[in-house]
């Protein structure tokens, strides 16, 4: 016949025996998600890479100037195309008076 004390501690062996089993489990199972979280993020990080340096393809100055110039059909700047804010104050001036010229 088992006694009271010899029932508890194979109680508590079986105990532990399953939370260990538990325990290895649910680090089993997040060290599986760590690993797929790890996974997204160097994927992120290359496509990240990948991004800028497309960008940079993109951004570069003679193929901007051929868009602007083709595509978008604008021009350079030309010196007469600058004007001092002092002549369009004088201008504002004289409109606002009637004077026109």
């Amino acid at each position: 016949m088992i006694r009271y004390p010899s029932f508890l501690i194979i109680f508590v062996i079986l105990f532990v025996a399953i939370s260990l089993y538990q325990i290895k489990h649910f680090i089993s199972k997040k060290e599986i998600e760590l690993a797929r979280i790890t996974n997204d993020i160097n994927d992120a990080r290359s496509d990240l890479n990948i991004l800028k340096a497309e960008l940079s393809y993109l951004k570069r100055p003679d193929r901007l100037e051929n868009i602007a110039l083709n595509k978008l059909r604008l021009r350079e700047i030309l010196p007469t195309d600058i004007w001092n804010l002092k002549d369009l104050a004088d201008v504002t001036d004289s409109i606002n008076n009637g004077d026109l010229k």
